[in-house]
C-alpha cells in the first residue's frame, strides 16, 4: 500500500514521485514515443491542493494495475492557454504521458501540433468508434476537445456558474425571499437594480458599505453576459468571428452602462478594502456579510463549508436580460490529453480512461465539488458532492464557449475587452472592432472551418439524477 502521507509531502512540495506497485521512487527523463517504457506513465495533474484527492485516483489504478508505474508530476495547466511548459518539455523530450490540460484550450494546442489524437486509440483498445465512445461524456465537453474531425482526450471535471445569496442579509434588508427561489426562474437584469437601489449603501462620501452584486466580479465576465443574451461568435457559413457584431457591441454598450452605474472606482476602492489582493480565501466580501450576491461555481460550496459555515445562503440561476428569459449557466473544465511525445502506449491510456471514465471520476469529482463529465457519473448521485446539485441540474440548461483553434486568442480579446470598459480607457464601438481585428485574422488561417455537428445543443444521452 502507498504511503499516502509520503506521497503527499513529496508532491506538495513540488517534488516529483511515483507510484509503482505501491512504492515510491525518484523521477528521471526519459526517451519519447514508442521508445518509452510502455509500462511507465507519466502524469502532469493537479496542483498541490488536491494533489490528496488526485492520490487516491491513482491509489485505485494501481491496485488494478500493479505492472504499471505512474510518476506524477505538479505542471498543470494554467487554464489561460500559456503552453510554453508543455513546449519546453516536448522539446527537451521530457513531456508527461498524459497532461492535465484546460479543455478550451484543446483546439488550439492541437492546432498547433502540441496533442496527439486519441481516435487510433479509442479503435484499437475500445472495439467501438471514437463518436460512439466518446458519447459516454457530455456532448460540450467533447466538443471541446474536437479539432479537424479528431478528438484530443478524455473530458474530466465540470462546472456551472450561478448566484450565490446571501440570506441573511436578504431578510436582514427586508427583501422579498422568494424571488431567489430557483423555481420561479431567474431575475432579469431591471429586478437586480430594484434590489440594489434597496441593498446598497453608500455614506456621506460616497464610499461603499455594502454592495448588491459586481457584474464583473468572480466568475461574472462580459462573455458571460454575451453568451446569457445569445450573442453568436463565429459564423460557419462566412468563416469569420462576430465579435464586432451589432449583437456583441449592444453587450459591450449594456457593460459599460453598468460599469458607469456602479461607479467602477468607488467599488474597486470597495474591493480593495474587503477583499485586498492576496488576501487569504476567508476574506472576502461575500464572506464578510459586505456583498449580498456573489456570481461563481460550485467550488464555493467548499468555501463556505470552511470559512463561513454559519452563513444563511441559497443558490440561484443567474441574472437575465428580461423577465421570463429561460435560465442559463456557462460551463468550462478539464481533460486528460497526450502530448506529442506521449508514449501512447496501452497503459497510458488505461490510466486515461480511468481517471476520466465512471470510476475515477466517482472518486475525485465529490471532494473536488466538481461536476463530472460523464454521463454515468452525472446520473449517479454519489458522483458528485450531494451540496452542488443545483449546479449539477444546471447542466440541463448551460452553455459552453466555441471550440475553435482560436479559442485561446477569443478569450484574450474578450478580457481585454472587459478590462478595457471596465477602466473606461475605450468606447465599445472600438473595442469591439479591436477585438475583432485582433482573432479574425488568426481564424482565417482555419478556413474552412465549421464548429461540431450540434455544438450548442442539449445533449441528447443527458440524464439528470433527482435525490
Amino acid at each position: 500500500m502507498i504511503d499516502r502521507r509520503t506521497l503527499l509531502r513529496a508532491v506538495g512540495a513540488g517534488a516529483t514521485v511515483t507510484i509503482a506497485g505501491g512504492s515510491i521512487v525518484g523521477c528521471t527523463s526519459r526517451a519519447v514515443g514508442e521508445d518509452r517504457d510502455p509500462n511507465t506513465v507519466r502524469l502532469w495533474g493537479l496542483g498541490a491542493a488536491d494533489a490528496d484527492k488526485e492520490a487516491k485516483v491513482l491509489e485505485a489504478f494501481s491496485e488494478k494495475n500493479p505492472e504499471v508505474t505512474v510518476e506524477v508530476s505538479q505542471v498543470p495547466s494554467n487554464g489561460e492557454g500559456d503552453a510554453s511548459s508543455v513546449i519546453t518539455a516536448i522539446r527537451g523530450r521530457t513531456g508527461p504521458d498524459l497532461y492535465w490540460l484546460d479543455r478550451f484550450n484543446a483546439p488550439q494546442f492541437a492546432s498547433l501540433g502540441l496533442l496527439e489524437p486519441i481516435d487510433d486509440l479509442i479503435e484499437e483498445h475500445e472495439g467501438v468508434s471514437p463518436e460512439e465512445f466518446m458519447a459516454g461524456w457530455i456532448r460540450f465537453a467533447t466538443d471541446e476537445l474536437q479539432y479537424d474531425g479528431s478528438y484530443y482526450g478524455l473530458p474530466t471535471s465540470t462546472d456551472t456558474r450561478a448566484m450565490y445569496v446571501n440570506m441573511g442579509q436578504v431578510r436582514e434588508a427586508g427583501i422579498d425571499p422568494t424571488l431567489f427561489d430557483p423555481r420561479n426562474g431567474p431575475l432579469p437584469y431591471a429586478t437586480i437594480w430594484e434590489i440594489d437601489e434597496q441593498f446598497t449603501s453608500q455614506d456621506a462620501r460616497g464610499t461603499y458599505e455594502r454592495v448588491t452584486w459586481i457584474p464583473w466580479d468572480d466568475q461574472a465576465k462580459l462573455i458571460m453576459w454575451a453568451m446569457g443574451a445569445g450573442v453568436p461568435f463565429y459564423d460557419d457559413a462566412s468563416g469569420h468571428m462576430l465579435l464586432d457584431s451589432p449583437e456583441m457591441l449592444d453587450i459591450a454598450t449594456m457593460y459599460a452602462g453598468w460599469i458607469e452605474r456602479l461607479d467602477f472606482p468607488r467599488m474597486d476602492a470597495f474591493k480593495a478594502t474587503y477583499q485586498p489582493p492576496n488576501a487569504p480565501p476567508a476574506q472576502t466580501s461575500f464572506f464578510s456579510d459586505r456583498q449580498l450576491l456573489q456570481i461563481t461555481n460550485p467550488g464555493t460550496v467548499r468555501s463556505l463549508a470552511e470559512y463561513k459555515p454559519d452563513m444563511e445562503y441559497a443558490v440561484t440561476h443567474l441574472p437575465v436580460p428580461a423577465d421570463g428569459d429561460d435560465p442559463f449557466s456557462w460551463s468550462g473544465g478539464f481533460a486528460l490529453s497526450m502530448p506529442k511525445g506521449s508514449s501512447m502506449s496501452k497503459a497510458a491510456w488505461d490510466l486515461m480512461t480511468f481517471y476520466a471514465g465512471p470510476e475515477g471520476q466517482k472518486i475525485i469529482m465529490p471532494p473536488l465539488t466538481a461536476i463530472p463529465t460523464h454521463l454515468e457519473t452525472i446520473a449517479d448521485p454519489e458522483g458528485w458532492d450531494p451540496r452542488i446539485e443545483f449546479f449539477v441540474q444546471l447542466l440541463d440548461v448551460t452553455m459552453s464557449r466555441p471550440p475553435l483553434p482560436v479559442g485561446t486568442k477569443l478569450w484574450d480579446a474578450m478580457e481585454t475587452m472587459q478590462g478595457s470598459l471596465t477602466q473606461a480607457s475605450d468606447t465599445p464601438e472600438n473595442l469591439v472592432k479591436e477585438a475583432q481585428q485582433y482573432v479574425d485574422p488568426t481564424m482565417q488561417q482555419f478556413v474552412p472551418f465549421s464548429l461540431p455537428d450540434g455544438f450548442g445543443e442539449r445533449d441528447p444521452n443527458l440524464e439528470l439524477p433527482s435525490r
